[in-house]
């Protein structure tokens, strides 16, 4: 009986010893680091810091979703199209992951009035916004050694994603005093043989410029 209730005791005992022990679950050091300072982070610091007593009217200027103002409202054309591809019921299943064959036909054939060569469907992937665009581009260009460039100040996810695939993160500058155009030498200084793209966000995230066309010819 005796030894019977020792052995319970230390089975209870080793028992509470691994449930004290500390779970291993832990995130990523560097991805933490790199969503801690956010475009919506600040924007919410200022918000948090305006008067209350005052009650004249805030404009949001750094709300990025247009549809949420009753000036800019979806054409009745596209409104009815999804409308009508509701009812059809031909679309109310799984779609392909690359996208629907009929819409990146679309696609391709608009985006090649402008080009001097004929897209074919095959070559347009269509992705849920611009964050799985992101996500997938940067899970496909990167590699052990690779770095990509980035713009400063610019969009936030672009470090997030960078960071999460392994890529190293390299930053070159947009100059206020230039209309924030490109530190071309800064670039130059930057890239290397292990350089696997370069970011240009054209019109600007969050600096709302616009790169001219000759410019553009000196960044590529």
């Amino acid at each position: 009986m005796t030894s019977s209730v020792i052995g319970n005791v230390d089975c209870k005992k080793t028992m509470m010893e691994k449930r004290a022990k500390k779970w291993g679950f832990e995130g990523q050091t560097g991805l933490k680091a790199t969503s801690a300072v956010t475009v919506r982070g600040v924007l919410n610091m200022l918000i948090e810091g305006l008067n209350k007593e005052d009650s004249r009217p805030v404009i949001p200027l750094g709300h990025g979703d247009p549809s949420h103002f009753p000036s800019f409202r979806t054409d009745a054309v596209a409104e009815n199209a999804v409308i009508d591809s509701l009812r059809a019921a031909k679309y109310n299943c799984y779609s392909p992951t690359v996208g629907v064959s009929s819409a990146r036909r679309a696609i391709a054939d608009y985006l090649s009035r402008d080009l001097p060569y004929t897209l074919s469907p095959d070559d347009v992937y269509l992705t849920l916004g611009c964050t799985q665009a992101i996500e997938i581009a940067l899970a496909v260009l990167a590699r052990p050694g690779a770095n990509i460039l980035l713009p400063r100040p610019g969009y936030p996810y672009y470090e997030a994603c960078a960071t999460y695939n392994g890529l190293e993160v390299r930053h070159f500058d947009l100059l206020p005093e230039k209309e924030w155009a490109v530190d071309l030498n800064a670039v130059e200084t930057l890239a290397d043989e292990n350089t696997v793209a370069m970011v240009i966000i054209n019109p600007g995230n969050p600096c709302g410029n616009v790169f001219s066309y000759e410019h553009l010819m000196e960044v590529s």
